[in-house]
């Protein structure tokens, strides 16, 4: 027996958008959702010695361009953002051999200076997550800065400043400690609280800073660029590099029931705008006209914890001669085991991974669960951002099989939505549509919907 899903639409979706009349449905981004952990990862970094030390290089290499083009647009000719940092680019892709040359020598003189604390964060035998490589990259990162700008004053893109650099391993040292205490933490009886207070305090003296920074010399609105590089970089790189990982995705939200008051008040226009039902065929798939075989209703799950993704066994949107060139190999051309892990059984690493992001995406907190929401869900095979455009998607129109009002919905609108669904039948030859009028109902203590008999289109219908 096939399945009905309930689509809440407002009426500016419906009257302004146009959603009836031209039969689309929007799949919006994670940013567009009303959940702030949408799409959440946990994300972890669990590596050898290679893929640590690429990842530091692709960190530097990324830092050194846009500090390149900070001193190129400086704060007038160009707004540095997120788009700006190249996530995807490889150690072989410079526009020139003395680029090349110039970043190497960067990286070579900031390995020297690293290099035990690289030693130590590969032989961790826990996961890293997330907050704690933000710690450690925030400290590193005004070393990392230096290092950049001693070297293009070495080459005179750059004046010298007067103040020296602090170019020296004491922080590197200190953060080794760093990781043998948060690993025994980890190791210990009820250590997330510990480390969870650790990085909260990291994070919140971070902020002061900032804030203090901000109050007294205003430079988020004084020199905007000069910010990013210094203090938003490091947390724009670690939400970017998840690019690596998986495609875009967007999603169109349905639920199976639509007697809940609360999502009429949320995703109804507070009653007053309507409810779609649409009928998925025997696969719980609808079709669109720009994808043949359909898309499939996807149930979300509700769950207390969110499963962790291992960043450097997660990266798929690169090429394979790209992933082993850029992460899985080093200079000596030794390639990494999680490469060889990869390689050895292609197949479970593939059904892993999608299975991994599906789940990233089709599951909230416990605080959603009353929605019982399911999902189509539209991604983007090319590690780009989707238009607005192309993610509206015209559905068969024989997939719509019914509209419910809201308690609230005006009798001008309703008279609206049945002129146009009218219009649509008559297109598609069609005489089965039906309506329905929502209603509290005493009995059961909520939204039920009754069907609007009396509702008859013209006899002439596909004439």
């Amino acid at each position: 027996m096939s399945k009905q899903f309930y689509r809440f639409r407002s009426l500016k979706s419906l009257f302004e958008f146009e959603e009836l009349e031209k039969q689309e449905i929007y799949f919006a981004s994670p940013t567009e959702l009303n959940d702030p952990m949408e799409g959440f990862r946990d994300l972890v970094f669990n590596g050898d010695k290679i893929v640590w030390k690429n990842f530091f290089r692709h960190y530097l290499l990324c830092l050194e361009h846009v500090s390149s083009l900070f001193i190129i647009s400086g704060e007038e000719h160009h707004s540095i953002t997120e788009n700006d940092i190249p996530i995807f680019r490889g150690f072989d892709e410079f526009p020139t051999p003395m680029y090349k040359e110039l970043f190497e020598k960067i990286s070579k003189e900031f390995f020297i200076l690293c290099g035990d604390f690289i030693d130590k964060i590969s032989i961790r035998t826990t996961a890293i997550r997330r907050d704690e490589l933000s710690l450690y990259l925030n400290v590193i990162h005004m070393i990392a800065v230096e290092l950049i700008e001693k070297n293009y004053v070495e080459k005179k893109f750059i004046e010298q400043r007067k103040t020296p650099y602090r170019l020296d391993n004491k922080m590197f040292n200190e953060l080794s400690k760093m990781i043998d205490v948060v690993e025994q933490m980890i190791n210990e009886k009820d250590h997330h609280d510990k480390i969870d207070v650790l990085f909260f305090i990291q994070r919140a003296i971070q902020n002061d800073i900032l804030l203090n920074r901000n109050v007294n010399d205003n430079i988020i609105l004084k020199t905007p660029n000069r910010k990013f590089l210094l203090i938003d970089f490091v947390d724009k790189y670690l939400n970017n590099i998840e690019k690596l990982m998986y495609p875009e995705w967007y999603t169109a939200c349905f639920m199976t029931e639509c007697i809940n008051s609360s999502v009429w008040g949320h995703y109804g226009d507070n009653h007053k705008g309507i409810c779609l039902i649409f009928e998925a065929d025997k696969k719980n798939r609808i079709s669109f006209d720009e994808n043949t075989s359909g898309l499939e209703f996807k149930a979300m799950e509700y769950k207390e914890i969110f499963e962790e993704i291992d960043f450097f066994k997660s990266i798929g949107s690169l090429s394979i001669d790209k992933l082993i060139s850029t992460w899985y190999m080093n200079e000596n051309k030794v390639v990494s085991d999680i490469y060889n892990g990869f390689s050895d059984n292609q197949d479970k690493w593939r059904n892993n991974y999608w299975d991994k992001f599906y789940k990233s995406i089709l599951t909230k907190t416990k605080d959603w669960k009353y929605e019982k929401e399911y999902r189509l869900i539209l991604s983007s095979g090319l590690n780009q951002e989707m238009k607005k455009e192309s993610r509206l998607l015209k559905y068969s129109f024989t997939s719509l099989k019914g509209i419910v009002f809201g308690i609230r919905t005006s009798m001008e609108d309703k008279l609206k939505i049945i002129k146009i669904i009218e219009q649509r039948c008559k297109e598609n030859n069609r005489k089965d549509f039906e309506f329905y009028q929502a209603h509290y109902c005493h009995l059961n203590k909520n939204i039920q919907h009754r069907k609007m008999s009396f509702i008859k289109f013209d006899n002439d219908v596909g004439k």
